[in-house]
């Protein structure tokens, strides 16, 4: 497919989805049919129905502007659109409102968020962190060059931390104080830190919201077949049938554009009527190593081997550790045998042997996740596939899913 064909393919899909009038206020919906565009030509027509002005300003003259995007969202918020664009092109897109203008910025650079202060109890969490501890924890002195030795509230502090990627910037950290955590972040973060505490608190754990949306998403190739089979196994061909008729906004992100060659790059993946889109794009992501995940309520296709974030799932393995505790002490041999095993569960790390186990087992099947224990609570995460292949591992070792679990 060469350049022109493309663009003539491109100035069609922008004829039948008709765009908002120039003059638009940012609270419309728009709608972005980008799938191979230049990140320049996509910025101006999305300015173009929000009656913005589009201004690259230092940007003006970069060639990463005539770089190839792809986006398919259709009825979304103008916010969403922007996010979409940024991370497909590798680059943030800034919408001021006030001055009716679209800007750019580079991704790297501090993004100064209104910052808002609020206090999390810890103690239920504390309570649990203790109490496996005292059951599960590793006996005797710490080592000597072991200098860090956190409170439970301070464990906490560290793993929402770590789970969500919170950034250590300036009066952003969290701070443990007693049975307290304090943050000075943006509302959506503080959010994001309270759903968290809560699943780690609720009986059985349970998914996130981001992650419940993934599945959503995903539900929506699961109803879409078709029989497709893209001419000179085009990859951009296959692409855009897979998505043209999904209802979930759908992004490309930029660790694939940048390795990506929509005019030349093929595949061997075809489409078949008895089986789903989904289907086909688990085999496309199989076949050239991508990762499928939501992030902000889109479908993203990725490159990155690990990517914390909201997307996750809080498991309850306090009843696997209780019958491993069992199991341990059943293969226990007389003190007398040199040879024998004379630990037990507590010894062997406790929880550390139930996620040891799934990093392996995850990472025989094609995944690597973080994986973040807190006390008798598990964390994965990542978006549904991963979460999929964890249950199945979970399973496969005797966890039994909770009839409290929140989803």
């Amino acid at each position: 497919m060469n350049r022109c064909v493309m663009s003539g393919l491109l100035a069609l899909l922008l004829v039948v989805f008709a765009h908002a009038p120039a003059g638009a206020e940012a609270s419309k919906k728009v709608n972005c049919v980008y799938p191979g565009e230049a990140l320049s030509s996509a910025l101006t027509d999305l300015a173009t129905q929000l009656g913005y002005e589009f201004n690259p300003a230092d940007y003006e003259d970069s060639l990463d502007l005539d770089e190839s995007i792809w986006v398919l969202a259709k009825d979304v918020e103008p916010e969403m659109a922007a996010r979409m664009i940024g991370a497909s092109g590798g680059i943030r897109v800034n919408l001021d409102a006030h001055n009716r203008r679209i800007t750019l910025a580079d991704p790297e650079d501090e993004v100064i968020a209104a910052p808002r202060v609020r206090g999390f109890d810890a103690a239920p969490h504390c309570k649990q962190y203790l109490e496996y501890q005292n059951k599960y924890g590793r006996k005797g002195a710490a080592e000597p060059n072991q200098l860090y030795q956190p409170t439970a509230t301070e464990e906490l502090r560290d793993a929402v931390g770590e789970i969500l990627r919170l950034e250590e910037t300036e009066g952003g950290a969290g701070s443990a104080i007693g049975k307290r955590l304090v943050y000075t972040r943006s509302s959506i973060e503080l959010d994001q830190i309270a759903e968290l505490l809560r699943l780690l608190d609720a009986v059985g754990g349970g998914e996130s919201n981001a992650l419940s949306v993934d599945r959503k998403n995903r539900e929506t190739l699961r109803k879409l077949h078709s029989t497709f089979q893209p001419a000179d196994g085009l990859l951009s061909a296959l692409l855009y049938q897979l998505f043209k008729d999904c209802t979930a906004p759908v992004y490309v992100d930029s660790s694939i554009m940048s390795g990506l060659d929509l005019q030349y790059d093929s595949t061997e993946i075809t489409l078949h009527e008895d089986e789903s889109h989904y289907d086909a794009l688990q085999a496309l992501a199989r076949e050239q190593y991508w990762t499928v995940d939501s992030v902000g309520g889109a479908l993203r296709l990725n490159q990155q081997d690990y990517e914390g974030g909201a997307s996750y799932r809080v498991f309850d393995a306090g009843q696997l550790l209780a019958d491993l505790d069992k199991q341990y002490a059943e293969l226990k041999t007389e003190d007398d045998v040199q040879d024998g095993f004379h630990g037990d569960l507590r010894s062997q790390g406790g929880i550390e042997v139930i996620s040891d186990a799934l990093e392996l087992q995850l990472e025989a099947a094609g995944h690597s996740p973080l994986i973040r224990t807190f006390g008798s609570r598990l964390v994965v995460v990542g978006g549904v596939d991963v979460m999929d292949s964890a249950v199945e591992v979970l399973l496969a070792m005797g966890w039994k899913e909770s009839e409290g679990e929140q989803k």
